[in-house]
């Protein structure tokens, strides 16, 4: 139920329970004798309940198993990654901004994941950029596995303060990236290949066997935005 700490008819914090009406607590004021009973309930959920959430999606939980835990509703748990992860669109990493863009990179890992968005036929792949030293997620885009999509993703990155891409031999990446400052090598991408086998060990609709899969591609940006600021010391639960 809501809790009330002051009388509504004459605002004095000295009240007392008085039993039950209809089920519903009722309240005395010491002071002026009004008896009143709190009409709503109360549907704000705790931010330690919302934490704990938001701590056990990006553990590998998928929105409905949460809320059987928490004994919420996953629509819910659904809302609270949703505008979190909105939230963190630019913020999970601070190379993106202008404070540290003049700061040279020596190496960069490039690597596409996918996963599905509707159904396991449709797939949904998400290109990746780290800094080897720093292992900082330095940004992502989601989309189809072609030029067009991976381009975006190095309009993000300040490139001429990278120093060397290394990628896999995918075409893509020989189209977009000069050839003085590209090493391909399934060799030199160790680093973003453990950090995706870490996405699919940390969010369920990555799995490959699982019955999670997104809806949409805007949630598969969110649980990375969430995933990745936490990586980089960046998440905030407000």
């Amino acid at each position: 139920m809501l809790s009330l700490d002051h009388c509504p008819k004459c605002q004095s914090n000295h009240i007392v329970k008085a039993g039950f009406a209809s089920g519903k607590q009722r309240y005395r004021c010491k002071d002026c004798i009004h008896h009143f009973t709190v009409l709503r309930k109360s549907t704000k959920k705790d931010d330690k309940v919302k934490r704990m959430a938001v701590d056990m999606y990006l553990e590998g939980l998928g929105f409905r198993a949460i809320g059987r835990v928490l004994g919420i509703s996953y629509g819910t748990v659904y809302q609270w990654i949703k505008q979190l992860g909105t939230a963190h669109q630019n913020t999970y990493n601070t190379n993106l901004h202008s404070d540290q863009d003049d700061e040279a990179i020596d190496i960069v890992e490039l690597d596409e994941i996918h996963s599905y968005t509707k159904h396991k036929k449709n797939y949904c792949w998400t290109w990746i950029a780290i800094d080897r030293n720093t292992k900082q997620v330095l940004g992502f885009v989601c989309g189809k596995r072609d030029t067009k999509t991976f381009k975006k993703l190095y309009n993000k990155l300040n490139a001429s303060n990278i120093k060397l891409f290394c990628s896999d031999y995918w075409k893509s990446y020989q189209e977009i990236i000069p050839k003085r400052k590209h090493l391909k090598s399934k060799t030199q991408t160790f680093a973003i290949e453990s950090y995706n086998s870490r996405i699919r060990h940390y969010l369920a609709r990555f799995k490959r066997r699982t019955k999670c899969y997104s809806k949409c591609k805007k949630m598969v940006e969110n649980s990375l935005n969430l995933l990745f600021a936490k990586w980089n010391g960046r998440l905030s639960y407000v």
